[in-house]
């Protein structure tokens, strides 16, 4: 038996996942920014795939940002927030033990003026 201790770096797919996954890489796999039929097509599976997690996450389809991954979502996400609430104040907390991809923008803040502390664990 085997045993996965590590779904937090990633996940077994689900086989219904993987084979829509297979059919959109080769059957619809134009760029979505594209005004081509292929780019719509890929567009489409974007948009409708924005609005069953918005239902899922109550919140609406333009708040959920898809990205290439943890780091480019911690940027996003670290950044993003500390500029979009600066009024509320520049104070961010944090722990050590936070992954490098944590730590580089919360030191690009510190640069920024941002107050960070890091508490024991």
């Amino acid at each position: 038996m085997e045993a996965y201790l590590d779904n937090a770096a990633t996940t077994r797919v689900f086989p219904e996942v993987r084979e829509k996954m297979v059919r959109v890489m080769e059957e619809d796999f134009g760029n979505p920014s594209s005004k081509h039929t292929k780019g719509m097509d890929a567009e489409k599976y974007i948009r409708e795939t924005k609005e069953i997690l918005a239902k899922d996450l109550k919140c609406t389809p333009g708040e959920i940002i898809f990205t290439s991954g943890g780091t480019e979502s911690n940027n996003t996400a670290l950044i993003g927030g500390a500029y979009a609430n600066r009024r509320a104040g520049k104070h961010i907390i944090t722990t050590r033990i936070e992954h490098a991809s944590v730590h580089e923008p919360l030191a690009f803040l510190e640069e920024l003026g941002y107050q960070v502390t890091y508490l024991p664990v």
